[in-house]
């Protein structure tokens, strides 16, 4: 359904989310900014509002209510020191674990700090009393954009309830441009209708279902086995930390491939899919049931984000294209083990002899290739392939090509909270402590960053594989480098026309350069000689690397597509 400005889009969508999400009662103070929210309480059929004069007394209340039925209440208010007036209540409802949600109204960003009546800086006002403080910014016709809208509203409300730490309060800044009543022109202001589709799940539903426990409870089993078995082809992806061998025996028992990220301790074994990032794109699921993160594959991002049903599960909130119809906190390996229990045994079809099929004939058409050449990607399937005990990737494109194309890996260990590429030195030698064969692979950039890792006492231990490509090579695979002219290089290449053996050599590091993987596989093996770290460094052309990617994406896809689904 359309409307007759964002401002009420916004609103209504808050509201209707905060209905399904478990939310009933609604408590306020007469404000201005605040009108679009309390009309869509008044007129949504599911929610009653309770008005007061003062706002402390509606957040007072509504924290009573939530105190005597364990349930969310809202408390609704404009914007400036109405909002200040909630946090007494906020900080009793944090003391008191108690589920209160916060919505406050507020002036768009460019009314904020200049002098605009009514407008103080809300944004994270509560500090550390509430477990959540979101911002939506105010309504944008973009495409899309309900749908995110729900997520947060969803994860606000979860959050208040206790998914991933204690229940408490949550805070949903909310900014309105004018008109704020249900028109597009209240004759000060003008705006355009909101055309973008605004519905939510069908049913009812919340757009993120959240369910919780330390060990997977029979409320939790019986609502995911009720989803798998509407499924016809799943697909398991088995990210970051799911190294369960019950995660893959799921798969068998349902007869789902088990889409093994690098991270996740799964790759090796016969039983999952390994070329996985080369064969989302040819292959539909109609569910995912994921288990941790999902690691940096954009093909993988891409599915995860789009409208397939997906089911999450691991600690904390995993959704970063806020698509997740179910989201649960609960050890995957045991509910991995109970589903195995709970769910019907399927016969293997056609949908998994697909992926296997297609799983070894890309990695067919491939390991030739990456055999044969010297280049970043042969590079990281040739660490993952070796006799390490331990590889620690740095991020940009050595975990993308660890993913893509390290078909085998060791325990992988990576900084993928954050992306970051700092620190790398000092993460691999944290991670090497007591292991006899590890290996880290990074960039130019990301091991020039830390070069003061090797300061430390005592030194510590890694064989250090390090891919000079002169700069920062991911640029080259982004849109800076089809739209930025002549200031790309500077500005994105940042060749650092540095020799890194000498930073080696500067800090009494042994190092080695290696133009073949013969030669690379002959330096790893001396380097596990050592009782002191090593430097293996493989010159590299970007613009070749560009190429080299390019060309085994073709032959992957040509591989892929051979294999008739």
């Amino acid at each position: 359904m359309s409307h007759p400005n964002p401002s009420t889009a916004l609103a209504t969508v808050v509201i209707d989310e905060l209905v399904r999400a478990g939310v009933s009662v609604f408590l306020s103070a007469p404000g201005s900014r605040s009108t679009a929210l309390v009309l869509a309480v008044e007129r949504h059929p599911g929610a009653e509002l309770v008005m007061t004069i003062d706002e402390r007394s509606a957040a007072f209340n509504a924290l009573g209510r939530a105190k005597a039925t364990g349930r969310p209440a809202a408390v609704i208010t404009t914007s400036g020191t109405a909002a200040a007036n909630l946090l007494p209540a906020v900080v009793e409802a944090d003391l008191a674990e108690t589920p209160l949600i916060v919505v406050t109204a507020d002036r768009p960003t460019e009314l904020r700090g200049v002098g605009a009546n009514q407008a103080i800086d809300q944004v994270g006002m509560f500090g550390r009393f509430v477990r959540r403080a979101t911002d939506t910014g105010p309504a944008e016709p973009r495409a899309g954009a309900p749908g995110w809208w729900r997520s947060i509203i969803s994860q606000s409300v979860a959050s208040a309830r206790g998914f991933g730490a204690r229940p408490g309060p949550v805070h949903l800044n909310v900014p309105f441009r004018e008109p704020t009543v249900p028109v597009s022109d209240d004759g000060r202001t003008r705006d355009e209708p909101y055309l973008e589709a605004t519905d939510g799940r069908t049913e009812d539903a919340p757009w993120t279902l959240t369910l919780t426990g330390r060990a997977p409870g029979r409320e939790l089993v019986e609502e995911v086995t009720a989803r798998i078995d509407r499924a016809e082809k799943g697909l398991i992806i088995a990210g970051g930390g799911a190294s369960s061998a019950s995660v893959a025996e799921l798969g068998r028992h349902l007869g789902w491939p088990v889409l093994a990220t690098a991270e996740s301790g799964l790759r090796g074994r016969e039983d999952v899919i390994t070329a996985g990032h080369h064969l989302v794109a040819h292959a539909r699921p109609d569910l995912i049931l994921r288990f941790g993160p999902p690691g940096p594959s954009r093909r993988i991002l891409d599915l995860i984000e789009s409208e397939v049903d997906q089911l999450v599960v691991g600690s904390g909130w995993s959704d970063p294209g806020r698509t997740a119809c179910l989201m649960v906190d609960t050890d995957g390996a045991a509910l991995a083990a109970a589903l195995v229990t709970d769910t019907s045994e399927r016969q293997s079809g056609e949908w998994l002899a697909w992926w296997e099929t297609a799983d070894r004939a890309v990695r067919q058409v491939l390991q030739p290739e990456l055999e044969r050449s010297f280049s970043e990607p042969a590079i990281a399937a040739r660490v993952g392939a070796s006799e390490a005990e331990l590889l620690v990737v740095a991020s940009s494109m050595p975990i993308r090509d660890v993913e893509s194309y390290a078909f085998v890996v060791p325990h992988v260990v990576a900084n993928r909270g954050a992306s970051g590429i700092d620190g790398f030195i000092s993460t691999a030698l944290g991670a090497s402590a007591g292991v006899e064969r590890p290996v880290a692979l990074a960039g130019d950039l990301s091991f020039l960053h830390d070069g003061n890792g090797f300061l430390t006492d005592p030194p510590g231990r890694s064989v250090f594989v390090v891919l000079d490509n002169q700069g920062g090579g991911i640029f080259s695979f982004l849109p800076q480098a089809q739209h930025i002219g002549p200031e790309f290089e500077r500005l994105f290449g940042t060749p650092h026309h540095r020799d890194l053996a000498g930073l080696a050599e500067f800090h009494g590091v042994r190092h080695r350069d290696v133009e073949s993987l013969v030669a690379l596989d002959d330096a790893l093996q001396e380097g596990w000689k050592h009782t002191e770290s090593s430097v293996i460094v493989a010159r590299l052309d970007r613009q070749e690397n560009v190429a080299e990617h390019d060309r085994l994406a073709r032959l992957a896809a040509e591989a892929a597509m051979s294999v008739s689904t």
